[in-house]
């Protein structure tokens, strides 16, 4: 990790009319903007670990974070993929003040980093800010409540199925038509709660049947209604 000072002016984020921070007044802003530290991680690099305690604020500029959590066997629960214009890390700004997981780069990131100290300064004298951040709060933590329930219920093939749809709709495609997300064998496993063996067979089989196409990491959806129906549940 590297901290470095890069001409990032929040007031020039594409990210903040669409952000919590849109609550906030040009002094708040000019706030964050003298007190902020700009960090680049490189691809694999950690930017904090489940139960370190919470030192700020983690703005994605750039770049995709893993979020997830070690399990008592040592196998690895990915809870989510972040992007750019997300926020990561704040859950225990307003809980108890560690992380509950950790955050990995999936390819080279930039992260706006705000110091826990600005943001409980802004929550005390901005209450729509507060509410905003509240929201997003639990509007992840109920997301997260459906991704669990809602992969419990379907098989195996089926979650795979939804998860590399979600990926495809939530990251969107390259001008290759890919998946704009790459992950690891074993990383989608760690997303679906499925072995990497199974995933494994599962890719191979539906590119057999030209359901998918693959590029090593490389994802590409050549059928998609095919694929829905295997996550409904329905042979393709």
């Amino acid at each position: 990790m590297e901290e470095h000072q890069l001409p990032i002016n929040c007031f020039d984020c594409k990210h903040l009319t669409d952000s919590v921070f849109c609550a906030l007044k040009s002094e708040e802003i000019d706030l964050i903007n003298t007190h902020k530290i700009i960090k680049f991680y490189k691809k694999g690099d950690i930017l904090f670990n489940e139960g370190e305690s919470v030192k700020g604020l983690h703005c994605l500029e750039m770049g995709k974070v893993k979020l997830y959590k070690t399990l008592e066997d040592g196998n690895v629960q990915i809870l989510r993929i972040s992007a750019s214009g997300e926020l990561i890390g704040y859950r225990g700004l307003l809980g108890n003040g560690i992380y509950i997981a950790s955050a990995e780069a999936l390819e080279d990131v930039n992260v706006c980093f705000i110091p826990k100290l600005i943001i409980h300064q802004l929550l005390a004298i901005n209450a729509n800010f507060s509410l905003r951040l509240m929201a997003k709060f639990a509007s992840d933590l109920s997301e997260a409540e459906e991704k669990s329930i809602f992969f419990v219920q379907k098989s195996s093939k089926e979650r795979l199925a939804e998860a590399i749809l979600m990926l495809e709709s939530t990251f969107g495609v390259n001008k290759d038509q890919y998946i704009q997300l790459n992950l690891t064998r074993q990383e989608l496993g760690a997303y679906t709660g499925l072995a990497t063996e199974t995933i494994i067979r599962a890719l191979k089989n539906w590119e057999d049947l030209a359901i998918l196409q693959l590029n090593k990491k490389k994802i590409r959806v050549l059928d998609r209604e095919k694929l829905k129906a295997i996550s409904n549940g329905n042979k393709p």
